[in-house]
């Protein structure tokens, strides 16, 4: 699976999020979530990029993928929190290296990259993840959660793996 790997500047983010389990998320629990915030989207101030939007994917610690929720935010990247819509949050990602992952087809493909980086990448490259979330970035090149046709990154915070001593 092809990669590649970024810094990425610090980004805020105002947009709309809920605790899901995978569950869940098969249930259209976040597709339903996404829905409802494009079509509020518009009352966002002060967006910087109208073309990208952002599903933020937050673990709790120790999360179990088999029973445990973790968040899901969708939003976009703004230069100012001074107005936030009602009902709506706001979400800070760090400055950080990413791995960045692209995958084509239906948001259920997300799971194989997951997979991959897990069980593949991180024990093959020098890296371990260096916080509890990913980002998906939903830009020109996604046609729709169900589309064949849709692409869309993955970016995984990572840092050098620490030297055993």
């Amino acid at each position: 699976m092809e990669f590649k790997i970024i810094n990425k500047e610090r980004k805020l983010l105002i947009g709309l999020a809920c605790d899901v389990t995978l569950a869940e998320v098969q249930d259209r629990v976040t597709i339903n979530l996404a829905e409802q915030f494009m079509s509020r989207r518009s009352e966002i101030k002060n967006v910087i990029n109208t073309r990208e939007v952002f599903g933020v994917s937050t673990d709790p610690e120790d999360y179990n993928p088999d029973t445990d929720q973790f968040e899901f935010f969708i939003g976009v990247e703004v230069n100012s929190l001074t107005e936030i819509p009602k009902d709506m949050v706001c979400k800070e990602i760090p400055s950080n290296e990413y791995v960045v992952f692209a995958f084509e087809g239906p948001a259920e493909n997300a799971g194989r990259v997951h997979n991959y980086l897990y069980t593949e990448w991180l024990r093959k490259n020098e890296y371990q993840l260096s916080g509890l979330y990913n980002i998906e970035v939903y830009d020109e090149r996604f046609k729709g959660p169900f589309s064949e046709e849709s692409v869309t990154d993955i970016y995984f915070p990572i840092k050098k793996k620490e030297a055993c001593v």
